[in-house]
């Protein structure tokens, strides 16, 4: 049976407006830090129940890492409550420090005219693509993600064949959990993987930004990603992706903007 993906996040209701989001292992993504995309879906889900409504736009912001840290305090306004329509922020801080900001949208409108002008890229069926394993010593949140390279090279482990033209598509689930806009948020968080594939190796990036824009949600399985790079330079870079259903639907459009670097010889050597 499958819950809610903001089940996973554990993400506990102190009052009306203010939220505690415990910092367990499965949330980081490495090195004891919060995975970037766990932080914007629990901005997202406070923002959700604070609100009553569902999420149209999100985009967060990242601004300290959480080593050490044992809990953070999630705290949501909503400046602007309309009819149809709710704009608010969240703070998630620890004490006093800040760590991330999120701003979204909120809400449901008559239907004018619904239409999808993007295409979803042909891809082999998840079942039929090499999965992608990434090995942790620590629990981290990658072993709640499934992943399945579908085409190009995943950036991080440079698993599979460059693309040519900066592109990846990538299968993502979380077994157990429903694709709602939580395992959306975290799962567009692995777009930076096309980072990679356009400079054909390794490569680190940090996530300056996450932005995700939502569609109306479809029963789905996996979800395929469309990850583009769009530019680097500067040691910056901004990148796209596309959240597809199996079945065809656009279910949310992500992006990124994030520091890029090249890892140590030493990180690259031993793989």
């Amino acid at each position: 049976m499958q819950v809610p993906a903001e089940a996973f996040l554990g993400l506990q209701r102190v009052s009306a407006t203010r939220f505690s989001l415990p910092l367990r292992p499965a949330l980081s993504g490495g090195g004891g830090s919060l995975f970037g995309g766990v932080g914007l879906a629990a901005g997202m889900a406070a923002l959700a129940q604070a609100a009553e409504k569902p999420l149209v736009w999100s985009t967060g912001q990242f601004l300290s890492l959480t080593q050490g840290m044992e809990a953070l305090t999630v705290e949501v306004s909503l400046p602007a409550v309309g009819r149809h329509v709710t704009q608010g922020q969240v703070q998630g801080r620890h004490g006093d420090q800040p760590i991330f900001t999120v701003l979204g949208a909120l809400g449901q409108r008559p239907e004018a005219g619904p239409g999808t002008w993007v295409t979803r890229p042909e891809a082999p069926a998840p079942e039929s693509c090499p999965r992608i394993d990434r090995e942790h010593q620590e629990e981290t949140l990658h072993r709640a993600i499934e992943l399945r390279r579908a085409k190009g090279m995943f950036g991080f482990s440079q698993e599979g064949a460059p693309s040519g033209c900066g592109r990846n598509l990538l299968w993502a689930r979380m077994p157990g959990y429903t694709i709602d806009a939580v395992a959306l948020a975290i799962i567009a968080d692995y777009m930076p993987s096309v980072l990679g594939d356009a400079l054909e190796s390794q490569i680190f990036c940090t996530s300056l930004d996450n932005t995700l824009r939502l569609g109306l949600p479809r029963p789905t399985e996996w979800v395929l990603c469309d990850n583009r790079m769009t530019y680097t330079e500067g040691g910056f870079g901004y990148g796209t992706g596309y959240l597809w259903s199996e079945s065809g639907h656009l279910l949310a459009t992500a992006t990124q903007s994030m520091i890029v670097r090249r890892p140590p010889v030493a990180a690259v050597a031993a793989g």
